[in-house]
């Protein structure tokens, strides 16, 4: 959370920046944006108290929480609106002050706007009666410029520091809301995945259970090769412990084929010739091992029970393609139970696949569901996987 205890007070710029466009539609901006819900959502107290109290203690008639995507500013908060404003409580970004705040990421002020060479012509000038304005950022959990935090006067202002200062702890107080909310749901996203496997684990332990009695001619080869093969499951759910430090995330390091291998064994029956692993040479660490791990542990879970691995014939072949910006991993399964059609629904499970690829990693998820077997096709951004390749380098 980017919050600031003062900030200087900078003059509007006289002309858009050459990139004013691309900062406010960057992608990751928005991201940021949509994952905090605020876009045309209903007006909230905690909010709304915010705008008010910028008015009374600025002096000002009108006081927005105004946060900004590529086309339109929205009013999360408003205290002082035209009644026509505060029913729509929406511009276009042809009446905003507050994209340029957004773009530059900083304090801007202006004392009269109709004397300056890019506001005067801003049709929130001649049709909201912006004459002063002083705007402060507002910061998404993860840093990035979303809102403006502004007063607003009718008639010219010098601003003080002082009215900085009241601002800035003002837009504090509306991003610390939003650094709440982001970690609230946050936990109840973690309560779910918890939920979700420790259901796994009592589905996934009861079939192998199940599977090693089959397959042992003797009590103690069952317990030797189950308890194998609960050593193994024990590693995988390590690797996507959520509860791991920063730093122990840091220090992991393990081969993209030794990954995969692991993670689907325990899934196998004894001797079987079930897995098929053309990967390439990749060494992994930190947060992308965890992500990968999450990932490829949900596909081998739902493989041993829906799939290719939950039946004695069944199939899974790993394959994967590394070039200068992409890394792309297919994984397909064959001769599990027949698949007539796409299932109408998705479970946790896939979609805690596609929010970890999409989200985590910046990548792509598509599937394929074939009657002979499911086919996934993952691409990660090579930036996440590992180092830029140098064309130069032999």
């Amino acid at each position: 959370m980017n919050i600031q205890k003062s900030q200087d007070i900078t003059e509007f710029p006289s002309a858009p920046s050459a990139d004013h466009e691309e900062r406010l539609s960057d992608p990751e901006r928005l991201l940021a944006l949509a994952e905090t819900e605020i876009m045309d959502s209903p007006p909230e107290d905690v909010f709304d108290r915010a705008a008010r109290l910028a008015t009374t203690a600025l002096g000002v008639p009108l006081g927005l929480a105004s946060f900004v995507d590529d086309r339109r500013q929205f009013f999360k908060a408003q205290c002082g609106l035209p009644e026509a404003e505060a029913a729509k409580r929406e511009t276009p970004l042809s009446h905003s002050f507050c994209q340029y705040v957004v773009a530059h990421d900083r304090t801007l002020a202006v004392s009269d706007a109709r004397d300056h060479p890019l506001l005067r012509s801003n049709g929130a000038v001649s049709d909201m009666d912006v004459i002063a304005y002083l705007g402060v950022p507002i910061h998404a959990p993860g840093g990035q410029s979303i809102g403006s935090f502004c007063a607003i006067d009718d008639k010219p202002r010098t601003w003080s520091e002082r009215d900085v200062e009241v601002m800035t702890d003002l837009a504090g107080m509306v991003e610390t809301e939003l650094q709440l909310r982001h970690e609230r749901d946050a936990m109840e996203t973690l309560a779910r995945e918890l939920n979700h496997r420790v259901k796994n684990l009592f589905s996934i332990v009861g079939g192998m259970v199940t599977l090693t009695a089959r397959s042992s001619e003797t009590p103690s080869e069952m317990a030797q090769v189950l308890q194998g093969r609960l050593s193994a499951l024990d590693w995988a759910h390590s690797m996507i412990s959520p509860a791991l430090s920063e730093g122990d995330l840091a220090t992991r390091s393990i081969d993209l084929r030794a990954l995969v291998e692991r993670l689907v064994q325990p899934h196998l029956t004894s001797g079987a010739d079930r897995l098929g692993i053309d990967v390439p040479d990749l060494e992994l660490s930190g947060r992308v091992v965890t992500d990968l791990a999450l990932v490829i542990h949900e596909l081998a879970t739902n493989a041993a029970k829906y799939g290719a691995l939950s039946g004695p014939e069944g199939r899974v072949d790993v394959s994967g393609t590394l070039d200068e910006t992409t890394l792309e991993v297919i994984w397909r399964e064959a001769g599990g139970p027949d698949i007539p059609e796409a299932p109408s629904e998705t479970g946790f499970g896939s979609r805690l696949i596609e929010l970890t690829i999409v989200r985590q990693m910046n990548g792509g998820l598509e599937t394929t569901w074939h009657r002979s077997g499911v086919v996934h096709c993952l691409t990660v951004p090579r930036t996440v996987i590992a180092p830029k390749v140098d064309p130069s380098a032999s």
